[in-house]
């Protein structure tokens, strides 16, 4: 856990409002956790709580109405509360005995059309075009920065949701719909970005890192058709950008492998910017890990962290995924991570006091008194 000793630890504190209304009052004394869940990509955001219901009042006159929102802060006492989403309420379980009623809310609002399958064809636009434009056709405001990459034609046959997911993975870009936001970040750049805790390894628990090399090729191949020499033209990307601690022997840090992209481009452009995506990928996950630690709202994804008094296992990471559990004994916060930059960091260069950033996926969050 954090460094710091069980009579510094602030009560942790929530504000859960639904459909508007201030409901905090009304469930903290049936509530039995709550969970927040917080992706970089590929998967929505999504809140849990679990009641106990020994009255029988959730499951009748106090029963939650699917699509009705939730909007949920969370924090310690006495600090301001980082306000993480909205969400629309997509479950409701009952369990008994003993009695209790799961909610199950997702970010990704069910209210929209995104899971709509659409047949369309984008021609001579950019990935910056495509998102504008979907973004538009679903009612959201498009959070990010994106490369005006030029694209020859896309077909979309599937929902928007998937084929945004799928086009922003070629790319190495980051995305989701959170509340009314579609948010679609390049992964490199949220990679650099300041980081918000420094944490020391001995005061976490339930570690799992993992180092690995065959995952990183040395090089990406990739092929695209030049239409006006009419040949098929290759391009070898090698890899500059390893982030892992060289062996102290061999110096390695790459496999040998290139891997060589099936899928042909339309342009060098575009061939370029997939060889660059895939070996950002493959850098990312060659140290990769999790942990758990006291519950700081700042721990989300796409936020830098530093890891310290780790050895060769120190070093910048990067959230990929975070859990945030609050229970009656307390705020805690499970964390997916991979190393972005290797470091020989240690507990002096340091320090662990808490910092309560306010901005990931370079949005500035609300903050709740």
């Amino acid at each position: 856990m954090d460094a710091l000793i069980p009579d510094q630890v602030p009560e942790a504190r929530f504000v859960l409002s639904y459909q508007q209304r201030n409901i905090t009052r009304d469930i903290s004394k049936y509530l039995l956790s709550l969970s927040y869940s917080d992706f970089l990509t590929g998967e929505a955001d999504s809140l849990e709580i679990e009641l106990e219901d020994a009255e029988g009042k959730w499951k009748d006159a106090w029963y939650p109405g699917h699509g009705d929102t939730l909007k949920l802060s969370i924090g310690w006492e006495g600090r301001p509360l980082r306000a993480v989403g909205s969400f629309e309420i997509d479950e409701v379980e009952l369990n008994c005995p003993p009695s209790t009623i799961s909610i199950r809310a997702l970010g990704a609002g069910i209210q929209t059309a995104l899971r709509t399958t659409e047949h369309k064809a984008y021609e001579n636009t950019t990935l910056d075009a495509v998102a504008k434009q979907i973004a538009t056709r679903q009612g959201l405001e498009l959070i990010g920065r994106i490369e005006p990459i030029m694209l020859d034609r896309l077909t979309q046959q599937e929902s928007d949701l998937a084929f945004l997911r799928n086009l922003a993975g070629e790319y190495d870009y980051a995305f989701k719909v959170t509340g009314r936001r579609m948010v679609f970040h390049a992964i490199s750049e949220l990679s650099k970005g300041v980081p918000v805790a420094s944490l020391v390894l001995s005061d976490l628990g339930n570690v799992r890192l993992r180092d690995q090399i065959t995952v990183v090729p040395k090089a990406v191949q990739v092929k695209h058709k030049d239409p006006a020499k009419k040949q098929l033209i290759a391009y070898t990307m090698v890899n500059g950008e390893t982030v892992a601690v060289p062996s102290s022997s061999s110096k390695t840090t790459t496999s040998a492998d290139t891997k060589k992209q099936r899928k042909r481009s339309a342009s060098a452009e575009v061939a370029k910017a997939k060889a660059k995506a895939d070996l950002a990928k493959a850098n990312r996950e060659r140290t990769t890990g999790s942990w758990s630690s006291i519950g700081r709202p700042d721990l989300v994804s796409g936020n830098v962290i530093v890891l310290i008094a780790a050895g060769k296992l120190g070093g910048n990471y990067l959230i990929t995924a975070s859990h945030h559990r609050v229970t009656r004994t307390g705020y805690t916060v499970d964390k997916e991570v991979c190393r972005i930059s290797a470091s020989s960091i240690n507990l002096t260069q340091a320090s662990t006091k808490p910092d309560l950033a306010l901005s990931t996926y370079g949005i500035t969050h609300e903050v709740v008194v």
